[in-house]
């Protein structure tokens, strides 16, 4: 009988030793845990810190992105298209844009660094801003590129592109892309409108408000559509004036959209600090 209870009471020791590991592995696991949600919350803080901060800042000369690693997704939109042929002069800017978007495809297939996706299923496909900004966030890009042709009554030529504007997510990324753009095209021989060729277009009343790169005034007025729904730094570029004969012959035509892809390409290859290739394959 003495020798039944012993084991008794060393079986329930056993038992309770068990018990304390079993609860020992439980605190563990719950403070594991605590330590993953705490490190969870403070990665998400300092994002929405990261995204304030990028909204609100300028990017001065040591600025630089915070791009990650290779590959890049590339969203390339060319404006109009379907049954909106945009602007109509020496050329009609539906064409001017798909074929320079068709152009940076290619330089942009052909670099193992980046995926190039697009905002429709094709340049005669009818789809709205809105449409296009949905396609765009959909395929998780890193940046857009929106290409665009300008128009004016007058002799008007030249190159202006337009960024996320101050106080919404992604203005400064927008703005170092927008200013990368701007410097290729005067390196290519274009002339810069407003201050060097970057500015911010706000929609009052329905009517087009310019602005220029210096004013940081934070607006509750809209910009573009495709900026203002976009989930990455994005940039819409006015590529030349589509009535201007002598624009058209410099970045507009067969040649001018295939030199203003060239710009665009090696501009991405500066933003994500990547070397651009030399020619294609």
């Amino acid at each position: 009988m003495r020798k039944q209870r012993r084991r008794t009471r060393s079986k329930h020791g056993k038992d309770r030793r068990v018990n304390w590991q079993l609860i020992a592995l439980a605190l563990a696991a719950a403070v594991g845990l605590a330590r993953l949600g705490e490190t969870f919350v403070q990665w998400q803080a300092r994002q929405e810190t990261f995204q304030e901060q990028s909204a609100l800042q300028e990017p001065d000369e040591l600025f630089r992105p915070e791009v990650g690693d290779p590959p890049y997704t590339i969203a390339v939109d060319a404006g109009h298209g379907g049954d909106d042929p945009g602007a109509t002069g020496v050329v009609v800017e539906r064409d001017m844009t798909a074929a320079t978007a068709e152009a940076l495809l290619r330089w942009l297939n052909a670099d193992p660094h980046y995926i190039p996706v697009t905002t429709r299923d094709g340049y005669d496909v009818t789809a709205n801003p809105t449409q296009r900004a949905q396609r765009a966030n959909s395929q998780n890009p890193d940046l857009l590129l929106s290409i665009h042709g300008n128009s004016a009554s007058t002799e008007a030529a030249g190159f202006e592109c337009y960024p996320i504007t101050p106080g919404r997510t992604w203005h400064r990324e927008s703005v170092y892309f927008a200013r990368l753009l701007a410097e290729g095209m005067e390196a290519a021989g274009s002339t810069l409108r407003g201050q060097r060729g970057v500015r911010y277009i706000y929609y009052e009343n329905g009517q087009k408000v310019l602005a220029e790169a210096n004013d940081l005034r934070v607006r509750e007025e809209e910009t573009f559509t495709l900026l203002e729904q976009s989930s990455c730094p994005a940039v819409l570029a006015e590529q030349c004036f589509v009535t201007s004969a002598a624009d058209v012959e410099r970045f507009g035509d067969a040649d001018g959209c295939e030199l203003a892809a060239r710009v665009y390409y090696q501009a991405i290859c500066s933003y994500f600090g990547t070397t651009p290739l030399e020619s294609l394959p």
